[in-house]
């Protein structure tokens, strides 16, 4: 009897499909926003607001984007990222968030992160930049938070978590 019942549970877990993806829909969401221009992801996530609450909270909870830095990666691990990171890329991305009003607060963050004397070159290498356009601006984002996903994929640092609520 025992062997007649493993039989038939092998059997049905043999006929399951396979799945198509390895992530469930809120983790594939959040991925595809993350590489997404910040306009195209706020447009996003404002339709999805509308039509489902809760997935679009999930999926918000889900998404890393340059804005999210000083809240999830450990000021320790700041310095290794930009080490990681092309400078002309660091300081274009620089460049734009401050001169955005609600972006100019996670440079100061990461500032604080560094050493006085990188943050003044760094100061001093923005100031010659001049003006940012919107697509050099979302490319030096994506390539800082490549870098931090890139890190953390490689064991080399740990995202902090979000409080849930």
């Amino acid at each position: 009897m025992l062997r007649r019942i493993g039989l038939a549970l092998t059997a049905q877990l043999d006929a399951r499909p396979p799945k198509a993806f390895a992530t469930g829909p809120v983790q594939r969401m959040g991925a595809i926003l993350n590489v997404a221009p910040g306009a195209t992801r706020d447009d996003v996530l404002a339709g999805l607001e509308e039509e489902d609450r809760p997935f679009a909270e999930e999926v918000r909870k889900a998404i890393f984007t340059f804005a999210h830095i000083p809240h999830r990666v450990e000021p320790r691990d700041m310095p290794r990222v930009l080490r990681n990171v092309d400078q002309g890329q660091v300081v274009t991305a620089f460049t734009a968030a401050l001169a955005d009003e609600a972006l100019a607060p996670v440079v100061e963050a990461i500032f604080s992160c560094l050493s006085p004397r990188i943050v003044q070159q760094m100061r001093d290498e923005i100031e010659t930049r001049g003006k940012v356009t919107a697509k050099d601006a979302d490319a030096a984002y994506g390539a800082i938070v490549g870098a931090i996903r890139n890190m953390e994929a490689a064991g080399e640092l740990t995202l902090i978590q979000e409080e849930e609520g």
